[in-house]
């Protein structure tokens, strides 16, 4: 194995947002679904585009690399994937840095910043078990009910017109 390739199952992950604004260099990794595309293409993506085959469908590993604030800005800004023959498909990080965290994303590589390329390792059994057939939901956490938040006091019916009305006799 080459010494500049970096093993991705190696690199420490980012287990809270303070870690996360804290490095220098962040690593995001996703895969991207690129379709239910025929046999012929799904071959061509996976020997030419790095992609692999997990349950008939076809991934190609997303590495992203930079700054958390670089990350943070370019959230929503879809990645678009162009493969030949006019396919293409996007990817965007949503912002949602919770469930980045949640799902294992983020790795800090502040070690590696300096490094004018970073390759890694093309881990396929890694990627697989932790981004597609292990995957959980990630579900927003409730806000706190506050208990001790003063009741908005509602205004008796009767007392006051509603805009634009008058009111009725007594």
């Amino acid at each position: 194995m080459d010494n500049n390739l970096i093993k991705i199952s190696s690199l420490p992950l980012v287990e809270n947002p303070s870690q996360f604004h804290a490095a220098r260099l962040i690593l995001l990794v996703d895969v991207l679904f690129v379709g239910d595309t025929p046999r012929k293409m799904r071959e061509h993506i996976k020997n030419n585009h790095g992609g692999f085959i997990y349950d008939k469908k076809t991934y190609i590993p997303i590495t992203l690399t930079g700054t958390p604030e670089s990350l943070i800005a370019n959230a929503g800004t879809p990645i678009v994937f162009k493969f030949d023959h006019g396919f293409e498909s996007d990817y965007h990080f949503n912002g949602n840095l919770e469930a980045a965290i949640f799902h294992k994303k983020l790795y800090d590589i502040s070690h590696l910043s300096g490094q004018s390329s970073i390759q890694f390792v093309k881990e396929e059994e890694f990627i697989v078990e932790r981004y597609l057939s292990e995957v959980r939901e990630y579900f927003e956490p409730e806000k706190e009910a506050k208990l001790l938040a003063p009741v908005a006091k509602m205004p008796a019916i009767g007392q006051k017109a509603m805009k634009g009305l008058t009111l009725v006799k007594k």
